[in-house]
């Protein structure tokens, strides 16, 4: 992930694009991310391109949770027997900024190759101060 440089209230919104750099043969993702709702309202989650890549028709779903701060998003490519390789956006958290303070996006989650296998994830938080 990477967060914008420069958050203020009443600025934005401001879109937190949700990368994987270095897939190999990755089918599924399911990831958490979780953040401070005290300092950021998530407007929307979108769906990235990676995982649609070769042209399969990936299914994305999410859930936010507003209160405690929490996303959910499945990623999956049904039937797939190739997985994407490569780096690209598979998400996109777009958050407006509602108070001063940290802002900071946790992750974890898992992740499969095609054929089932599992997927080695490495994930790495972001941090952002909302002025």
């Amino acid at each position: 992930m990477t967060m914008p440089a420069d958050m203020r209230v009443g600025g934005g919104p401001y879109t937190v694009p949700v990368f994987v750099n270095g897939a190999n043969r990755l089918s599924t993702l399911t990831l958490s991310l979780t953040y401070n709702p005290a300092v950021l309202r998530v407007r929307a989650v979108q769906e990235g391109p990676l995982m649609r890549q070769g042209g399969v028709a990936a299914t994305f779903t999410q859930q936010v949770d507003g209160t405690a701060g929490r996303i959910d998003v499945v990623i999956t490519r049904p039937g797939d027997k190739t997985g994407v390789a490569g780096s690209g956006i598979v998400a996109a958290v777009v958050v407006e900024p509602v108070a001063p303070g940290g802002a900071s996006f946790s992750l974890n989650g898992v992740g499969s190759v095609a054929g089932g296998g599992p997927a080695p994830l490495l994930f790495l938080p972001v941090n952002a101060v909302v002025k």
